[in-house]
């Protein structure tokens, strides 16, 4: 095994002119400080080396599985030699989805309210990118149709800037629905306010991250490494870094450090290496009890896992932590979960504590994933603006015949707690964007322009910790309304991922492969057309 050695970008160093160049090339690297602006995170990613790890017999191991089950995972099964380390699970094996279902729709003169928690979880578009881009379909259980519309960049925002600005702000439209026929689709969209960069708060930041055996992958352990680097280049000198990486137990890597110490995390990132099982929960318990010990209450406080969400060693499903992660993110330590890599991979587990601990889920598949997600957008949206987010839309049944919410299936609240903030919801942070729609059928002589319902949003302040709240009026579209570019987008990603989770079309509704690339490319919405060509080319029918 290579010594470890620092990613920096070159040092150009202006010495006297009485120096030769030759002892330029004797001067130890080490002995120049390493700032910010000197790491290379993606030579992490593009350098990494399969089995650097120092003990490469618990690589891949797994608890033995059964050919299927009925979460829709696919599995592998039988024994293995504890002599010979098994082979590492292929891209389509030993995986966990569990389907979170679909809605029909809704009669509003049995319930004319649709309650829920505000999600701005990405992991499912991602996952998705990359069974598509290495040519499949992604299992249809891992399809959760409210991530694909919410992983999408609009153009036009209510969101206001600034400590002045409301937390959350919630606006509607309606246009005909471009997918099926006397049905007008609703777009309620929720926006978080953006905070400048000189005026986001500090930020301790504790990254709790997976180093057994089964993420010595370029893809996963390569692309921590660089998503750590991309983190450590982007937050500002003050704020700090914690690093507990865990296998068969927990270790203290990294105590809170500043981000100006910047040779010191380098090193870290150095020394994350793998080998051994996966004690998940172990991790967790050390990153939150690190994170505890450091919380001041003038910085954002966050715990980040990093991992293929396996856990094989100690305490292995969700119900075994979520207590601690749901207490942990009341009292203000937030968690962020991040997926890497496909084949052994839980997809729900990882969706479910960023559920429970007042965060968010993406998953990051590509060093241009990474690079977006610990570049540009967590440093922002880490900073919380409105706790315990809920929306609660309204359907007159006068005027409107039926209802459907497309997708939050697994995030409903019952209607009689939507006021009641105690009850657990989600958590936008600055520069947030979650969108819901709905499929309307109007009631017989409703006219354009007519009221057909209200969206409303209640949330919790991070900033005052009072109540607060937003409505926005629902009303009838003409029967010629042009969609605006974000429905129209937003209603593409939509019919894309309940096409490819095999959602059985209704009365009126067409949905084909070829309109979506059409519907795509006419929003300029390039990755999405992508997917559908890719999804055409993988075949599977419409």
């Amino acid at each position: 095994m290579t010594p470890a050695r620092r990613r920096t970008r070159p040092v150009v160093l202006a010495l006297a002119g009485a120096l030769a160049l030759g002892s330029l090339a004797l001067a130890s690297r080490a002995a120049t400080p390493v700032t910010q602006s000197q790491i290379d995170p993606r030579s992490y990613y593009e350098d990494y080396e399969v089995g650097q790890g120092e003990d490469r017999t618990f690589a891949f191991s797994a608890p033995e599985m059964s050919s299927s089950d009925a979460s829709g995972s696919t599995t592998r099964s039988g024994p293995t030699s504890p002599e010979v380390p098994p082979l590492p699970p292929g891209p389509r094996e030993d995986n966990t989805f569990v389907d979170a279902g679909t809605s029909g729709p809704v009669d509003p003169a049995d319930d004319a309210l649709s309650t829920f928690a505000l999600d701005v979880d990405t992991g499912s578009y991602g996952v998705a990118r990359t069974w598509l881009r290495d040519g499949r379909r992604p299992p249809p259980a891992s399809v959760r149709v409210e991530e694909w519309v919410n992983a999408q960049q609009y153009e036009e925002t209510a969101a206001g800037s600034g400590p002045e600005a409301d937390d959350l702000t919630v606006s509607a439209e309606s246009a005909p629905s471009p997918s099926c026929a006397g049905t007008q689709l609703v777009r309620v969209a929720v926006d978080a306010r953006e905070i400048a960069p000189e005026e986001r708060p500090r930020v301790n930041v504790t990254l709790v991250v997976d180093r057994s055996g089964s993420m010595d992958i370029r893809a996963r352990l390569g692309l921590v490494r660089s998503s750590l680097a991309l983190l450590a280049q982007r937050l500002d000198p003050d704020d700090t870094v914690a690093v507990v990486g865990f296998e068969d137990r927990a270790t203290a890597l990294l105590e809170p450090t500043p981000v100006s110490e910047t040779g010191r995390i380098l090193d870290t990132i150095e020394d994350l290496r793998p080998g051994g099982s996966t004690n998940l929960a172990a991790g967790l318990r050390l990153g939150y009890r690190l994170a505890r010990e450091n919380v001041t209450d003038d910085a954002v406080n966050a715990v980040v896992l990093a991992s293929d969400g396996v856990a094989n060693v100690g305490a292995t499903g969700p119900g075994s932590i979520t207590d601690r992660i749901a207490r942990e993110g009341r009292e203000g330590i937030h968690l962020v979960t991040v997926g890497y890599g496909m084949g052994n991979y839980n997809d729900h587990l990882m969706e479910q504590l960023a559920d429970s601990g007042d965060g968010f889920y993406s998953y990051v598949d590509t060093y241009s994933e990474a690079e977006r997600l610990f570049g540009s957008d967590l440093v922002t949206t880490l900073t919380p603006v409105a706790a315990e987010a809920r929306a609660q839309v309204g359907f007159d049944p006068a005027a409107v015949s039926s209802y459907r919410l497309v997708g939050y299936d697994n995030r409903a609240i019952a209607d009689g707690d939507f006021t009641d903030l105690d009850v657990d919801a989600g958590e936008l942070g600055a520069g947030h964007h979650a969108t819901a729609l709905y499929e309307v059928v109007l009631a017989d002589g409703v006219g354009p322009g007519t009221p057909i319902g209200t969206a409303d949003v209640r949330w919790r302040s991070t900033g005052s910790g009072q109540a607060e709240g937003s409505t926005a009026a629902l009303v009838a579209a003409e029967d010629d309304t042009e969609p605006s570019r974000d429905l129209l987008h937003a209603a593409t990603a939509a019919d894309l991922a309940e096409l490819l989770k095999g959602v059985p079309e209704t009365d009126g509704c067409e949905v084909d492969l070829a309109d979506l690339r059409e519907r795509a490319e006419a929003v300029d919405a390039p990755e999405l057309a992508a997917m559908v060509r890719q999804a055409q080319a993988a075949g599977g029918g419409r």
